[in-house]
């Protein structure tokens, strides 16, 4: 049997589990030498997690509540990284992870920009192939980066617009608006105008 909880990460862990925390321990299961039983509360029923029990817990790295994860639970769980896997697309994406018609290899896309965002953020934050699955025209890929990726993009760069054009490239932005709004703007000399 299995139990699969979703973003895990995101309940409180010691409210959730309780008392369970130990008994899903191998050891702690029923069967074994040293197998334990509680006393269910409602119930009052002997309660304890049987060796054919498998827990498989999601969590999304970027998201920064997985810091706070209860060591209890690290010590009880194995951990195995699921990373972007561009090469998916060959075979799960209708077009081998190409635009009919364009140019545009959405793998290579997708290696650079997680590239440049592991560059710039960390490993943790790279933007999953799923992202690009049922992207098969060019319309399709114009509403994935805008209404998918470059929000997340500026939620990872708190809206630095300077760091997501590092990710996708100047041609992304277009700098004559923000370049107008400055003549609004009151001079300060103090101001390091870099940005």
């Amino acid at each position: 049997y299995v139990l699969l909880m979703d973003e895990i990460n995101r309940g409180n862990i010691s409210s959730i589990f309780g008392e369970l925390i130990t008994l899903i321990e191998d050891d702690k299961r029923l069967g074994s030498k040293e197998s334990i039983e509680v006393i269910l509360p409602y119930s009052k029923e002997n309660f304890g997690v049987p060796p054919t029990l498998y827990l498989i817990g999601t969590m999304n790295t970027a998201d920064r509540s997985v810091e706070a994860l209860d060591t209890a639970l690290r010590r009880r769980f194995s951990f195995t990284e699921m990373k972007s896997d561009p090469q998916v697309l060959l075979t799960a994406h209708e077009n081998g992870g190409t635009i009919p018609e364009t140019n545009i290899n959405l793998i290579s896309l997708l290696e650079t920009i997680n590239k440049r965002i592991e560059l710039l953020v960390d490993k943790d934050h790279q933007i999953g192939h799923s992202y690009f699955i049922s992207v098969n025209t060019l319309p399709d890929l114009r509403y994935t980066f805008k209404n998918k990726i470059i929000p997340l993009l500026e939620e990872y760069f708190y809206g630095d617009f300077g760091k997501i054009v590092l990710v996708l490239g100047d041609r992304f932005v277009t700098a004559s608006a923000a370049h107008e709004n400055k003549k609004i703007l009151a001079n300060f000399k103090g101001y390091d105008d870099v940005d």
